[in-house]
């Protein structure tokens, strides 16, 4: 007859061993998700993937359908890339977090390897739910997802969304809303033309040549490349006023104070914007003159301005 061994553990021994297995068990899945977390490359001159556009749904309906604790997939529309997130907070707007390490890398490819408030265009897929909305890329806040090499939260908004700190609506992840249901001009259709130069300085603030050139009145080639000449040269730029100039009809003074790269320093311009009335389209920018925003030279001290602001930012 073999000698046989048998073990006998006390139930404390044996809650302990499963909590030391579940401890293993979590420690192998870490080192799982980091080793799959390998590194993104989108090559420079490729063209992203036409996606579907999301459903331009109120956020007030988006709320009940992705409710807290629940789980969905970003799909950003300018590169096509995905990535999973689990909402965790927000009562105007959702506060999510990547789900894993690799979840973070993605998104974190998405902003060119580095975080910024920078707003994109999103669909936000939640069960057979694919819904218009916008991101900002910027880690803040509690974070409480662990293994994620996400340090907090970002923030989502959807049509209606507001932030909050102020309680209003942010004019750029509004815009990127319009661009993700595919509605950017028919929203321009409705707008005053105060309304589109705004909107025009706001797709140049937030680096979006593609949304800038959308409001101009039948940009030429040469036009167009103006634009993605400007979002090259400008890191920030801000609408501080907008009035009517009293001798020429349809044309706009802008107060701006814009900030150029590989430079701190803020500098305040006074532009003239001539405006032209497309009919049914709406109002659209007269690209002409344009081209003084890339001299870094300042113009005009503006009156009761401020440096720009990052108020909206934390929301």
């Amino acid at each position: 007859m073999r000698n046989s061994l048998i073990l006998i553990l006390k139930p404390k021994q044996i809650v302990k061993l499963f909590i030391a297995l579940a401890c293993l068990l979590t420690v192998i899945n870490l080192l799982w998700e980091n080793f799959r977390s390998k590194p993104f490359e989108i090559e420079p001159n490729s063209e992203a993937p036409e996606i579907q556009r999301g459903e331009f749904l109120r956020w007030e309906e988006v709320d009940k359908i992705f409710g807290l604790y629940t789980n969905a997939t970003v799909v950003d529309v300018d590169t096509g890339l995905s990535f999973r997130v689990q909402r965790r907070a927000g009562e105007y707007h959702a506060d999510v977090q990547p789900l894993t390490a690799r979840d973070t890398a993605i998104m974190k490819v998405i902003y060119n390897g580095q975080w910024s408030w920078q707003r994109k265009a999103i669909v936000v897929e939640v069960g057979n739910r694919r819904i218009a909305a916008s991101m900002a890329g910027m880690p803040h806040g509690a974070g409480a997802i662990r293994g994620n090499n996400f340090d907090g939260h970002f923030c989502i908004h959807f049509r209606d969304s507001k932030v909050h700190q102020s309680g209003k609506e942010n004019l750029a992840h509004q815009m990127m809303i319009w661009k993700a249901a595919g509605r950017f001009k028919q929203m321009l259709a409705s707008m005053t033309p105060e309304e589109v130069i705004e909107v025009f300085f706001t797709a140049l603030d937030q680096q979006d040549a593609g949304l800038a050139i959308k409001t101009l009145h039948k940009p030429a080639e040469s036009e167009q490349n103006l634009l993605k000449s400007l979002v090259s040269e400008i890191s920030r730029i801000k609408v501080q006023r907008i009035r009517p100039e009293g001798g020429r009809p349809h044309t706009y003074w802008v107060y701006l104070t814009v900030m150029y790269r590989e430079s701190s320093n803020v500098v305040e311009k006074k532009v003239a914007i001539q405006m032209v009335n497309g009919g049914e389209k709406g109002w659209r920018v007269d690209s002409h003159g344009l081209d003084t925003l890339l001299s870094r030279k300042a113009t005009v001290e503006i009156f009761n301005t401020r440096d720009i602001d990052e108020e909206d930012l934390c929301d």
